[in-house]
């Protein structure tokens, strides 16, 4: 199977450039999720940031999932 996609440059340019960078933002999102893991998890001394780190993170794949991102 083979799928493909066509732009109609210069008006398509928007999403164009979105399906290029498609590859970069995911491995971004997955830096974050590991970064905001990488505090909840470990950043424990200070139970206030404790909870809000994993506030974040918890709320981080809400939103992914609300979305319908799986990482």
């Amino acid at each position: 199977m083979q799928a493909q996609l066509i732009f109609n440059l210069p008006d398509d340019q928007a999403e164009y450039d979105l399906a290029v960078k498609a590859h970069d933002m995911r491995r971004s999102l997955i830096e974050i999720k590991d970064y905001l893991r990488s505090l909840s998890k470990y950043e424990t001394e200070d139970e206030v940031k404790w909870e809000a780190y994993n506030e974040v993170y918890q709320q981080f794949f809400i939103i992914l999932n609300d979305n319908n991102i799986k990482l």
